[in-house]
């Protein structure tokens, strides 16, 4: 079981492109109290007699504990990052042991400005220094000059470590990323993705389908993705076990993707318990929010969509005249109601709430008036046995759930689609998020796997491989100027974070080479683990058309 350690550091990281060494010193085993030694002074700024960790700055500032603890810069791989770009760009340098204990790439060699990026004094001393051992870290640590004797620059601080705290820390380091994580093997990166029981056949087979091509094809590991399909049954709390059985039986890299519904809680709690990163699985309901390490969401699901709502209805309360009814038929549907009902915002407006039953579909319809905001918290095939019982809409303003029931996906007639509209996270509605979705329409037809009904999930499955991938592919990229390190899962993560940007609204760059489709804007930063934080409110641009336009600007609650 992975060790919970602290959050990621606070400092944006791009892939590190500069330090590198020609081949990584053997990896000297290490006493285990000296190993924990250094943890705690790396992760959490306590030293060995339990005091905080004092580090100054060269400006003078002094930090203490946590502030001034090593993964705040150097990141809890100890591949460091960099800030900035051209020649202001700031280097945080690695740390971790096979670079850190091995000479630079250009120690013993001429460092050709002319064939070699290198943005300032900073960059070229890191780029050809000799190799550290235990002392010349700790002289480093204490004065500020490197292995070669040159000064170390901002935002490097001093610490004046006791022998014992500078052995531990030497310790740590020589242990840190000295070893492949589970889940790598010699010939094959396992990787898993988890279907909750919940979840339709069809919507399962869309998202598998997806998997099994990027793992055949993958090639950025430099070697093939091995993909198990974790198919959960029964009660949630039977998951648990489960999945401890199935890791038992094969341990995994990361967790992939995946689908559920309104219950994936075991499952964010088995990666944070074995420390195996989860990527953006296709969930309704993320209750765990972004509190964790390992799991990494798209969005927190329908509680999103029903915040964003809250929003809106709250600037358009005037226009407002009854109670906001919500139907819901399934658990998911639920929880996005009660959410809106418990957000503040709309303590004035009267809200309600219906479930919505299949075999008794009038029961819900007979229980609102014109006047009322209908909102349906239903599916595809539950809004189309509605719109069959109801021709004619049942309230002026009808909002609808684009994450349970995806617009495309949506037939209405054109009554209801007057006075319809979507509360959406998938609101790129412009030319790159048709670029992108015309990319992935090309590649799911090469595939054999175009199913018109599950786009938005093959979309969310793709992007997740892409992004994986691409990941995997910008740490192996590292290795033209350092040494090829073992892969570990926390880099895969902080590569990931680097990775995850794109901003469609409200400019005029459009990213040609994205392969993003639906959402508008989503980023991660250090220890960030939500990429989409808002969404808009769309509607059909007339009762004939089928093309979305949206009525609101982006909507952050």
């Amino acid at each position: 079981m992975k060790r919970q350690e602290p959050a990621a550091c606070l400092v944006r990281g791009f892939a590190l492109l500069v330090v590198a060494t020609a081949t990584a010193a053997p990896v000297q085993a290490a006493d285990d109290a000296l190993v924990e030694t250094g943890w705690r002074i790396y992760h959490e700024g306590i030293l060995p007699n339990g005091q905080p960790l004092v580090a100054t700055r060269p400006e003078g500032l002094m930090l203490e504990g946590r502030y001034a603890a090593c993964v705040t810069c150097h990141r809890r791989s100890g591949m460091g990052s960099i800030e900035g770009l051209g020649k202001a760009a700031i280097l945080v340098p690695p740390v971790a042991g096979p670079v850190l204990f091995a000479p630079a790439l250009f120690a013993n060699s001429f460092l050709d400005d002319a064939h070699h990026y290198i943005p300032n004094e900073t960059w070229r001393r890191a780029m050809t220094r000799p190799a550290y051992d235990e002392a010349t870290l700790a002289e480093a640590l204490r004065s500020g000059r490197n292995s070669a004797g040159t000064p170390l620059e901002a935002p490097m601080p001093l610490y004046d470590l006791a022998p014992d705290a500078a052995a531990g820390l030497a310790a740590y380091l020589r242990s840190l990323g000295s070893a492949p994580d589970p889940g790598v093997a010699e010939d094959a990166l396992h990787v898993a993705t988890v279907v909750t029981p919940d979840v339709d056949s069809e919507d399962a087979e869309a998202v598998l389908g997806v998997l099994r091509v990027w793992a055949r094809t993958a090639a950025s590991a430099g070697k093939p993705w091995r993909l198990h399909e974790w198919r959960l049954s029964g009660p949630a709390n039977s998951w648990s076990a489960q999945l401890d059985a199935l890791y038992a039986e094969q341990n995994v890299f990361a967790m992939l993707s995946g689908l559920g519904r309104s219950e994936w809680t075991p499952v964010h709690a088995f990666c944070e318990k074995q420390g195996v990163p989860c990527l953006l699985p296709s969930v309704d309901v993320v209750a765990a929010g972004d509190k964790g390490l390992y799991a990494v969401y798209y969005a927190t699901g329908v509680t999103l969509e029903a915040r964003i709502l809250a929003r809106y209805l709250e600037d358009e309360a005037p226009t407002v005249g009854g109670r906001v009814v919500h139907m819901y038929a399934d658990d998911a549907g639920r929880v996005a109601a009660e959410a809106f009902r418990a957000d503040s915002r709309t303590g004035d407006i009267e809200s309600v709430i219906f479930r919505y039953h299949v075999t008794a579909p009038q029961a819900a319809i007979r229980e609102v008036g014109a006047d009322d905001v209908l909102v349906l918290w239903l599916r595809r095939d539950e809004i189309a046995q509605l719109v069959a019982e109801a021709p004619e809409p049942l309230a002026d303003s009808v909002y609808l759930s684009a994450l349970l029931a995806t617009p495309e996906d949506v037939d209405l007639p054109a009554d209801w689609k007057r006075v319809s509209r979507f509360v959406t996270l998938f609101d790129d509605l412009g030319l790159q998020g048709e670029i992108a979705r015309l990319r992935l329409e090309r590649w799911l037809e090469q595939n054999d796997l175009a199913v018109p009904a599950n786009r938005r999930l093959q979309a969310d499955a793709y992007a997740a491989s892409y992004l994986f991938n691409a990941a995997i592919g910008a740490i192996r990229k590292q290795e033209i100027r350092r040494p090829a390190v073992p892969l570990t899962r926390e880099h895969l993560l902080e590569s990931l974070e680097d990775l995850v940007s794109k901003y469609s609204d409200g400019t005029r760059f459009v990213d040609t080479e994205s392969h993003i489709a639906w959402y508008g804007r989503m980023s991660l930063g250090p220890g960030q683990r939500i990429a989409v934080r808002g969404g808009s409110i769309v509607e059909y641009e007339s009762p004939d058309s089928n093309r979305l336009v949206a009525v609101s600007d982006k909507i952050v609650p």
